[in-house]
């Protein structure tokens, strides 16, 4: 689950150009070509055939429109180790895949946290039986016909992950430390995947932030962002083969619609031309998105607001053919077990609210991923839609939030 989310979308602050070049990075010298004592997992895959489109060709020819999160699954962790089912899902199977791809998304985001499996320094080697899982469940995907994006979850976790932002900003030896594993584990990746078609997708890193998420003074931070990206980048792109060419999606701080608009969030320069993503996540307004404090959303004001939130994408972005993808958003399911009234207008509500949120991104060419951690029931956050085990919607209600979200673009 997005244990401790307080994300607030703050007002934009529009910038009138896109930033394509590197910024210094905060400390040290990161070496990219360290040659690691235990030898790298390798992946005999075979080398696939890539398309040769740039990103925003890719998006728009294989008609990505709608996405969905398999949330709460290899992103789960206990004790400072990821656990797939330690949340309370069951494995990932084929079944899902296919019912979310019956059902009309056009891709999945898989959030994986790597912590735990990882070793110790300087190596930082991955567990292979680790690596062979998620490559397990990236090809479930691909066998429904889905396109995949990987990334690192939890271990950005602001509290208790390894890759910690506020390390990073207090010492050279702090920023080096993080920033060293960062390069080792995604280098590691990459190369493990680097014979796989352009169906898979990279993502840098998930909502790194202080523990203030992107509010206050949120600089150096962001030129550290800027820096990981830039690191993330050049990691993938040096393990060749397909990584080569492969998409990339890159966030800004906090994955924040606001910072991610902001002058000082920076495209990292690529050596393959138009292959980048840009991300956001969208949860506004909290209160009804996340936290079921209001059952009331639909004036004028909340949906001049989804509007006037997402426009400013299309004009940064999308007007110079860089795709970006809402790369989690949603609604939760809101119960007043004692107000059976106020709970049919909050599941009204809902439906509303997905249809015209991911009809607002489509109408500005936005890509929305909903956000489904599998729940239903209890007092955490219910944005359950699918049973895990078989594929289904879960119920009637799941079922009409699906079919609001996938008519709202098609």
């Amino acid at each position: 689950m997005k244990m401790f989310l307080i994300f607030l979308l703050l007002p934009v602050l529009l910038a009138v150009s896109c930033p394509s070049s590197p910024v210094s990075q905060q400390w040290g010298d990161i070496n990219l070509s360290y040659t690691p004592k235990i030898p790298d997992t390798k992946n005999n895959y075979p080398l696939e055939a890539m398309s040769g489109k740039t990103a925003f060709e890719y998006f728009r020819d294989e008609k990505l429109l709608v996405g969905f999160n398999i949330g709460n699954s290899l992103d789960a962790f206990s004790n400072g180790r990821a656990n797939e089912t330690s949340w309370g899902n069951p494995m990932i199977n084929q079944a899902l895949m296919d019912g979310v791809k019956k059902a009309g998304f056009d891709l999945v985001r898989i959030p994986i946290t790597w912590m735990g499996y990882i070793g110790p320094a300087p190596d930082y080697h991955i567990d292979e039986n680790y690596l062979v899982r998620v490559a397990d469940v990236a090809q479930m995907a691909n066998k429904a016909g889905l396109k995949a994006i990987i990334n690192l979850h939890h271990d950005g976790a602001h509290d208790s992950g390894w890759l910690s932002i506020k390390k990073a900003n207090v010492s050279k030896e702090g920023y080096n430390e993080v920033t060293k594993k960062f390069v080792r584990v995604w280098q590691q990746i990459a190369a493990y995947f680097r014979n796989h078609g352009d169906w898979l997708i990279f993502e840098s890193m998930n909502e790194i932030h202080d523990g203030n998420w992107g509010n206050g003074n949120v600089w150096p931070q962001t030129d550290i962002i800027n820096d990981w990206n830039r690191f993330f980048t050049q990691a993938v792109r040096g393990t060749g083969a397909n990584n080569a060419s492969r998409y990339l999606v890159i966030p800004g701080y906090a994955t924040n619609a606001r910072h991610t608009l902001a002058n000082y969030f920076i495209l990292p320069q690529d050596s393959a031309a138009g292959k980048q993503i840009v991300t956001f996540h969208y949860y506004d307004p909290y209160e009804f998105g996340i936290a079921s404090t209001r059952s009331d959303w639909g004036s004028s004001s909340d949906k001049n607001k989804v509007a006037n939130d997402f426009a400013p994408f299309k004009s940064r972005y999308i007007d110079i053919n860089i795709p970006v993808i809402i790369g989690e958003c949603g609604a939760v399911k809101q119960l007043y077990p004692n107000d059976r009234a106020k709970e049919d207008k909050a599941r009204q509500n809902r439906l509303d609210y997905l249809s015209w949120v991911f009809g607002k991104a489509r109408e500005n060419g936005l890509v929305p991923i909903y956000w489904d951690n599998g729940a239903t029931s209890g007092n955490g956050e219910k944005f359950g839609l699918f049973n895990r085990r078989t594929g289904q919607p879960n119920s009637e209600e799941s079922e009409a939030c699906i079919k609001a979200m996938i008519n709202a673009v098609r």
